[in-house]
């Protein structure tokens, strides 16, 4: 079907004046529409494939639309209000337990999951930044290579003698099970206003952000994350303390940061890792070192220029952990690195819930659980600042 008519309105008049330059023009115009049109059936072919294999993948809800949520949600509703999980078996999302008892819980709808890792990742810096990997066993394992494989330069027809052999260490990170058990009366349940989302959102998905991102930064690794400030650390720079030690930057006076202190935190740091570096602190951390100054006068913190842009400190992003302690004698209010590179979260993705209406009556109980490990992978990666002490 030829367009031409459409191409040529917008054709300046001198060139439809001319007869052989207009036929010229109108041969270019249909060629570009047949192009366009060819584009458009190869998208509209991988979308249609898309969505097949997001099908065959048993991931309902996946793609987020409308009618996808609605089923979760209804599904979800009727487990929990009646205990009926019928409809959370055709959307094939039951989750047995690692024991594989048949009451291991069903697994909450992806669409609904999204909506509590969304918190997630609204109150930890470290889930922001960090890469969150899927795990398949109770433990992530992740090996390091601490010495590095030797190279050289060699001609075309040099010999090519043995370089150094690598020396690898395990990184060994073991999930915990963070779980909330919220209750709710069957009264309450029977209500035709009970909101199911708004339930699952307040009760577990806030309680599951608390503590997660209080774990990745405090957390002692047992039974949960191994939280950044926890490891060992030292003024020692890398390749010269031991593995999994962090490095930190002690400020010049006691009890307060300065201008210069911030520029040797940045420096520390291997300007290899410093290309998805930022800057972590809490909210009055972030307010102090906004009004640092240079020597001239200037600012060294940028404010963001757009909603949901982060601000900027020597060009770094600057993310904001509540869960970061103050600046105080001793203290570590600051740190700075690459932590995609440098702290791995692996979890299992299914959100399980169990329903139990006899353990608390008149309450129903929903046992509601994930597993989830955090731990650093590569200690150079990461650098503290640390107050000094009077």
């Amino acid at each position: 079907m030829k367009q031409t008519n459409s191409f040529t309105g917008f054709m300046p008049a001198q060139l439809l004046s001319k007869s052989a330059g207009n036929d010229d023009v109108s041969s270019i115009a249909q060629k570009i529409h047949d192009k366009v049109s060819d584009i458009k059936e190869k998208q509209s072919e991988l979308e249609t494939r898309l969505d097949q294999m997001e099908k065959k993948a048993g991931r309902p809800g996946a793609t987020g639309t409308k009618g996808s949520k609605s089923a979760a949600t209804e599904a979800l509703s009727k487990y929990i209000r009646k205990g009926d999980f019928t409809g959370l078996d055709e959307l094939n999302t039951k989750a047995m337990a690692t024991n594989s008892e048949p009451d291991g819980g069903y697994a909450v709808p992806e669409v609904i999951a999204q909506e509590l890792e969304k918190l997630e990742y609204q109150a930890s810096a470290v889930m922001r930044l960090a890469t969150v990997v899927e795990a398949e066993t109770g433990t992530y394992k992740k090996l390091v290579n601490l010495r590095g494989t030797g190279a050289g330069w060699v001609g075309e027809t040099d010999d090519r003698p043995n370089t150094g052999t690598p020396q690898l260490a395990s990184v060994d990170i073991k999930l915990g099970e963070l779980y909330a058990n919220p209750q709710a009366t069957q009264q309450m349940i029977d209500d035709a206003a009970f909101n199911v989302d708004q339930f699952i959102t307040e009760e577990v998905g806030e309680k599951f952000s608390d503590q997660l991102g209080e774990a990745l930064i405090n957390g002692d690794g047992t039974n949960k994350p191994k939280g950044i400030l926890t490891y060992p650390n030292t003024n020692e720079k890398d390749k010269v303390r031991a593995f999994g030690t962090l490095q930190f930057v002690e400020t010049v006076a006691a009890g307060l940061i300065n201008f210069d202190d911030v520029k040797a935190l940045r420096s520390a740091l291997n300007a290899k890792y410093r290309t998805g570096a930022a800057f972590v602190m809490n909210d009055t951390t972030a307010l102090i070192l906004s009004l640092l100054k240079d020597g001239n006068g200037r600012y060294m913190w940028q404010d963001a220029v757009s909603a949901g842009e982060p601000p900027t400190l020597f060009g770094y992003p600057v993310e904001i952990d509540e869960n970061m302690p103050d600046i105080a004698a001793g203290s570590v209010p600051v740190m700075f690195g690459n932590l995609q590179r440098g702290y791995h979260i692996p979890r299992r993705f299914d959100i399980r819930m169990l329903r139990d209406p006899y353990t608390s009556k008149p309450y129903v109980n929903f046992y509601t659980t994930q597993r989830i490990g955090g731990g650093v992978v590569n200690s150079e990666c990461i650098k503290l600042l640390k107050i000094k002490a009077a």
